[in-house]
This record gives structure tokens, C-alpha cells and sequence, in this order.
């Protein structure tokens, strides 16, 4: 006499052990997405925070900066006078400052960098920055019959501009 085997229980035409296993998988894969992209903002706030650092023991392009904030604050309107004279410190000094904000710029709206991270370090920065050097730049463009000439941190600038930075609290007593 044979005893009866008593058939596992299907759902969906498939045992349990099945379904099991599968959700098993799936729950691998999806933690297994959720570890990468949050390995790689980190990887893009670290990138960030190494650029700015690079930037700030970059002793040419600190002297860059201070001749610009010096020619700023000296309420020099004109910088894209400098335009003929390519050969003058001053030239230098706004292409170099020109080019590092394009570089990072185009790195934020690639997405290489971390644009949060960016904006709470140098917003101020930029956005002087942009005020200084946007008569230069346009007059550049057009000397060179070029409109995409540091597009990128105009861009950023402009969302910069409608989108300021906000503080962490209303109240500036709790900031200190």
C-alpha cells in the first residue's frame, strides 16, 4: 500500500519556496540600487568639498581673485576694457576666475558635482563673482561671435538669482 505525497501549495501556478526566493531577490536588488546612488551623492559631495578645498590652496587662482574683488571694490565698471590687453595681469587674473566658475558650473549641471553642497559653500562668491564679470563676459561673446562663452555660469547664476540661498533659520540669533 502507498502513502498518498501531498502536493505543495501553489499560488500563481508556483510553490512558495518560489515566491521565496524571488522576493529575496528583489529586495537584493533594490537595496543593492539604493546603496549605489547613495554611494555616489557621497561620491559627489566629496568631489565637491575636494574641489573647493583645491581651489582654496590654489595660490594662483587666490591672487586671481583678490586682483578681481580688488577691481570690484574699486568700483571699476569697465573690466571688459581688459579685452585688448590680453597680455596684462588683469586679463589673466578674470579668465582664469572665469574659467574655474565654468568648470564647476558644468560639472553641476553634468552632475559631477554636488550642487546643495556648492551652493552653501560658495554662493556668495559666485554671485559677486557673476556681477563683476557679466559685462566682460558679454562683451567677450561678442567679440569672439560666440553666445555659449561661459554659458554654464551664467546659468548657474541665474538659477542662483531666483533661487537665493535661505538661511538655516528665520531667526539670526540662533545662527550664532
Amino acid at each position: 500500500m502507498s502513502v498518498p505525497v501531498a502536493e505543495p501549495a501553489r499560488w500563481l501556478g508556483e510553490t512558495g519556496g518560489f515566491w521565496v526566493q524571488t522576493s529575496v531577490l528583489a529586495v537584493s536588488a533594490i537595496a543593492a540600487i539604493w546603496i549605489i546612488l547613495a554611494n555616489t551623492k557621497q561620491e559627489k559631495r566629496r568631489a565637491t568639498i575636494d574641489l573647493v578645498l583645491e581651489q582654496k590652496r590654489d595660490a594662483t587662482l587666490k591672487e586671481a581673485r583678490a586682483l578681481l574683488t580688488r577691481m570690484h571694490e574699486s568700483h571699476e565698471t569697465n573690466l571688459s576694457k581688459y579685452l585688448d590687453k590680453p597680455e596684462s595681469e588683469e586679463y589673466r587674473a578674470i579668465l582664469l576666475v572665469l574659467n574655474t566658475h565654468e568648470f564647476v558650473a558644468s560639472g553641476i549641471r553634468e552632475g559631477a558635482f554636488d550642487k546643495k553642497t556648492y551652493k552653501r559653500i560658495r554662493f556668495s562668491t559666485l554671485r559677486k563673482d557673476w556681477d563683476a564679470l557679466c559685462a566682460f563676459v558679454m562683451e567677450f561673446r561678442r567679440v569672439r561671435n560666440s553666445r555659449t562663452l561661459f554659458q554654464d555660469f551664467q546659468w548657474l547664476n541665474s538659477r542662483w538669482e531666483k533661487k537665493p540661498l535661505e538661511a538655516d533659520n528665520g531667526n539670526p540669533a540662533s545662527l550664532a
